[in-house]
């Protein structure tokens, strides 16, 4: 590695809802004794207070990774947990980070690693949250698309039966919106010959469609406490870093709830001279969406860890040399 790639600063990056499938990093499981450690912490804590196996959920004999893994109750917690063991793994083999970007769940992720929220805490509250969305918000869901987010105020269908959820660079942004909805925006945007992926998700997060949740989320974490990280957190809720002394009081809900501005993020990291961006999500998606933010003169690296065809265990072993 060249002085001038080491001088760039190392950024964990960890993301929500979408990224999840059955048996993500079976083999770090099988092999890689830190993160098998985590996750049997995390389940042993979520057996207590649900009565269910996560471990059992995520690599049982029947699991296969190309099944539908959408029960919020469960990859709500399944995302947070396997992105948190893999950074302690990563960790625990040297590799620290200077900063760590969190886009919606995995903000959590971040801010958990960067010692804000204390682990149990973290954990809890984002399995908690499932409940509150079943129990007062309708049926909803969220479409990726390749293309130019202007697309949606260019097309009166996407605009009238959407919002933007998120938008993650210049050729890519996502919907939500209600359940109805849904195959009304596919049509639009297979008519404009647009690449879309519906995410595995139930509701319409980051829209006013889950509004009806405000009130039972802002008062569940109403007794969580932000600490000083150890590490710098930038937030896509926020499109850049986070002050726990400056957060508005609801900075939990509006997580969940604000758009995430992800393309911002990457845009100011750039400005700053780039950095070496280490994908720990399920699905590598992170670090492609790095690459589309960075200039054609951009000195930034990226690097996925975990995908859903395997290698992980030889990934994280060469992380040294990689990063």
């Amino acid at each position: 590695m060249s002085e001038s790639a080491s001088a760039r600063p190392v950024v964990f990056c960890f993301a929500g809802q979408g990224a999840q499938y059955f048996r993500m990093a079976a083999d770090l499981y099988e092999q890689e004794p830190v993160f098998r450690d985590w996750m049997r912490i995390g389940d042993a804590l979520l057996r207590d207070r649900f009565g269910y196996s996560l471990i059992a959920e995520i690599y049982g004999p029947d699991r296969r990774i190309g099944d539908p893994f959408d029960r919020l109750a469960v990859s709500h917690p399944a995302l947070f947990l396997v992105q948190y063991a893999v950074a302690r793994a990563v960790m625990q083999r040297g590799l620290r980070p200077d900063l760590l970007l969190g886009v919606s769940l995995g903000e959590f992720v971040a801010m958990s690693v960067a010692g804000m929220l204390p682990f149990e805490e973290a954990l809890l509250h984002v399995a908690d949250q499932p409940a509150r969305f079943e129990a007062s918000c309708a049926p909803g869901g969220m479409v990726a698309a390749l293309a130019p987010p202007a697309l949606w105020r260019e097309e009166p269908e996407l605009a009238q039966n959407s919002e933007i959820a998120g938008i993650s660079s210049n050729g890519h942004f996502v919907l939500s919106a209600p359940a109805g909805a849904l195959e009304t925006i596919e049509a639009t945007l297979r008519a404009r010959s647009v690449a879309f992926q519906r995410l595995p998700v139930g509701f319409a997060f980051h829209s006013r469609w889950i509004d009806p949740a405000a009130e039972a989320c802002r008062a569940a974490s109403a007794g969580l406490r932000l600490a000083a990280p150890f590490w710098p957190c930038w937030s896509s809720c926020l499109g850049g870093p986070l002050d726990p002394a400056k957060l508005p009081a609801d900075f939990l809900w509006r997580i969940v709830r604000d758009p995430m501005d992800l393309r911002g993020c990457f845009t100011a990291l750039e400005e700053q001279g780039g950095a070496r961006y280490v994908d720990l999500s399920p699905s590598g998606t992170l670090a492609a969406l790095a690459r589309q933010n960075m200039g054609a003169s951009s000195a930034s690296q990226t690097l996925a860890l975990l995908s859903p065809f395997g290698g992980n265990m030889k990934r994280l072993e060469g992380l040294g040399k990689a990063v």
